[in-house]
């Protein structure tokens, strides 16, 4: 079980994370500075980096971390699917876009950071990152060729990458919109956007 003192550090690991991304959100990665980071919990900005190495090593765990979240969150959504005795994919299908639906408006700044700071991860980072999405993108084509076998993997997979899209851009909508009609929306436009007729012939 972990110490009070360990406790406390992951705790603040996550606030340096969630300011980081607030930060980064808005002023980009090069402009965001540790100290920054810091003054957002508390702290100097020689203190962050007794959480991280670097900004470097802060934008790698924000953008693994939410990586992560996703795969596992798509595994949960398949595990209670599997254990409620349904047997029909597309109530899995729509449980993947919901729990999609509710990151994206409830982590709005992650979005837009992993939209515009993914290309300055390094390398190693980076390739992680793009297989942890890969991950996640198979799950859900897996999951829609259940649904639609007729679709085929590439244009499963293509569906999959657009209705992601559409979700993810609810960032640039929901300070106007309101967070009630941005999910209901977004849910439902990204169900039709996966599971619609419509297949191009010839």
């Amino acid at each position: 079980m972990p110490t009070a003192r360990e406790l406390a550090k992951i705790q603040r690991r996550k606030e340096l994370l969630a300011a980081a991304a607030r930060i980064m959100a808005v002023r980009g990665f090069h402009q965001t500075r540790l100290s920054d980071v810091g003054a957002e919990v508390g702290i100097s900005g020689p203190g962050v980096l007794r959480h991280f190495a670097s900004k470097d090593e802060l934008l790698e765990m924000l953008l693994v971390d939410i990586s992560i979240r996703l795969v596992d969150g798509a595994r949960a959504a398949m595990a209670e699917h599997a254990e409620s005795g349904s047997t029909d994919p597309e109530d899995l299908m729509r449980a993947l876009v919901t729990r999609h639906v509710e990151f994206a408006s409830n982590e709005p700044d992650i979005i837009r950071v992993q939209g515009r700071e993914i290309h300055n991860l390094e390398p190693e980072a980076l390739t992680k990152v793009r297989s942890l999405q890969l991950t996640y993108l198979r799950l859900w084509t897996d999951v829609l060729l259940e649904c639609r076998p007729d679709l085929g993997r590439a244009t499963a997979r293509l569906r999959v990458q657009l209705a992601a899209g559409l979700i993810n851009s609810v960032r640039y909508v929901i300070h106007w919109a309101g967070e009630d009609l941005v999910r209901e929306q977004a849910y439902l436009m990204a169900v039709d956007a996966l599971l619609s007729g419509g297949i191009r012939k010839g």
